[in-house]
Order: structure tokens, then sequence, then C-alpha cells
């Protein structure tokens, strides 16, 4: 991992939701060395085993020559990769904040990957309280969407306005009780809706119950076609941040229903139906009654989403940090 004729080289360490994939394929465009390494998982098997395939790749990293001129690291527990090195970017992304930065085993290397990186990085306004406590210089980064997200689809001709498409999965970090709820008066009282969802989460049982169609794991193309194709779509309702799967919804120009609170943040309001201002239901309804108003709004939000979600947008920025932390 060499310069490459002086400029900057960077190696980014774990991905999550296609942060770093998405900025690196726009730096790969204009030359930049950029590269992507995959970190072991920390869950779902023994914890000694966890510990040592982490130990062995901390030792591959620390090996590698000639060194990247930045480390951006993803994800708080993986902060130690950068202990005791310069030019380290820790890039936190949620659950490291939310959860694990409070575990009595997690906590203390959450917050000392805080302390000691050189750049903090937070993908949702609403971590800002939590990481600020720690380092009151860590910046907000918004989630990058892939490239292709502004890539329109095209759209299934004539419209039947009945399709609702749920794009979250069924947890409760997405508000899937209150997604059920929905899903429920739905069938109960507008049984002509079409009403479709992922088959992924803890809930998805409860909305297969409810005659719902499941759709099975799909590519990131088929997704994203599926989000084009849909009359509305539901995103999550709980913690008032919007995911990629709203963002790329909101990227193809459907109307969204979802729980956003966040506006201030952004310095102009976010163009979808915010369940934060009326209930889930009513907005659905809203949609269906005044389509032409709701596919405005919708082209609305997808000049928002792009603007400030945009890949191009967000690798100029990331650009711009580097420079200055090697500076």
């Amino acid at each position: 991992m060499a310069e490459n004729d002086g400029r900057l080289t960077v190696l980014h360490l774990g991905d999550i939701a296609g942060t770093s994939r998405n900025v690196i394929e726009v730096a790969d465009a204009k030359g930049l060395t950029w590269i992507l390494r995959d970190v072991p998982a920390g869950r779902g098997t023994n914890p000694a085993v966890v510990m040592l395939r982490r130990l062995r790749d901390l030792i591959a990293v620390r090996s590698i020559r000639p060194r990247p001129s930045i480390l951006h690291i993803n994800y708080g527990v993986s902060g130690y990769y950068g202990w005791g090195r310069r030019n380290v970017v820790l890039h936190l992304h949620g659950t490291d904040v939310r959860s694990d930065l409070h575990s009595r085993i997690l906590g203390p290397v959450v917050r000392t990957s805080i302390k000691r990186a050189d750049v903090v990085l937070y993908s949702t306004p609403d971590m800002a309280a939590a990481v600020k406590a720690i380092r009151a210089d860590a910046q907000w980064f918004p989630a990058p969407l892939p490239p292709v997200a502004g890539v329109r689809l095209p759209l299934p001709e004539p419209r039947r306005g009945t399709r609702i498409f749920f794009a979250s999965r069924w947890d409760d970090s997405k508000g899937a009780l209150q997604l059920l709820e929905l899903a429920s008066e739905l069938r109960r009282d507008h049984p002509e809706l079409e009403l479709v969802a992922l088959d992924w989460g803890t809930y998805a049982q409860r909305a297969r119950n409810l005659g719902m169609r499941m759709l099975p794991h799909m590519s990131p193309d088929e997704f994203r076609a599926q989000l084009a194709a849909a009359d509305v779509v539901i995103g999550q309702l709980a913690i008032g941040a919007l995911g990629l799967s709203d963002l790329e919804a909101m990227a193809q120009a459907r109307p969204l229903v979802a729980r956003f609170t966040l506006d201030a943040e952004y310095g102009e309001p976010a163009p979808l139906f915010n369940t934060n201002t009326a209930p889930a239901l009513e907005l659905v309804l809203q949609i269906l009654a005044d389509p032409a108003a709701a596919a405005a709004l919708g082209e609305q939000g997808r000049n928002w989403a792009l603007k400030h979600h945009g890949a191009d947008v967000l690798e100029a920025k990331l650009e711009d940090i580097y420079a200055k932390l090697s500076a």
C-alpha cells in the first residue's frame, strides 16, 4: 500500500452498511488509493475464538508495509486497531454507541478508542450527545448512499396505487411493534391494498401471520427495484433517524412514511411523511388519497437525499478530513 504519486493512501478497516464501500467506489473512480479490509466478526461464536481471530488480524494489520497514510476504522469496538498509531479516524455507527458504549466489557474499549483517535465521526445526529460527552470535537458524518442510488429506476406503468412496501427489518430498533400495528390496521380496514415486506428480523413471523407477502433475501439491485415499484414505502418508526433503506426510498423519489426528528441538524426539513407529526396510518391514507401531491413530495425527497447523503458529496468531505489530518 505505497504512496501513489505523493497522494494519501487510506486503509478502511471494516464496513458498516456499505458506508466505506460507497465512498471508496467514488474515490476509486478518481484514481485515489482507498482500500477496504474486512475485520473478523465480533459476535456469533465462542468469545475466545473471536479474541484469537482479532489478535491475529491486529498483528496482520500492524505488519502492513508501507503503512497507510490514514487508518479509517469503522465501529467503536474495533477502535483498538488504532491505539498507538497516528492519523486514525474512528467512525461510530450506532449500536457501538447506543449499546456497546454502556457494556461492562465493551464499553472501556469504545471509550478508550474514542479518546485516542485523531478524528471521531458519528453517523447519525442522535448519537451526538453521547459521543461529544467523551470527544467534544467529534463530527457528524452522514451515511452515504451507494453511487447507483442516484440512478432512477424505471417505474411500473400504470401504477395501481395500492402497493405498500414495509422496507425495514422487523426488529425493535426499527419500531417493529408500531410497524406491526400499522400493518394490522391496513389489513383489517383496507383489504384491497397489497402489503409487501422483508422476511427478516425478530418479528418477521408475526408479520407473516398477518398475511403480508414476505420477500426473501435479495440483492441490493433487487431491493432498489422493490422500492421503485412501491406506491408507499414504510420506513423505520423508532429512533427518529433515517436508515439507508429509508434514504434509498427517497433517492427513488418514493413517498416515504418514517419517523424523523433531526431537521435542525440538516438545516432544512426532510421531505417525507413524518410520523413525528401525524399517525402512520393517517399518512399512508393521505398518500393514497392524493398521489400527485405525494409524488411531488417524493421528488423533493430525492433531491434532499442526494444533496445530504450522495456518495460523491461525502467522499469529497472525507478527502478534506484526511488532508487536514495528514497536513
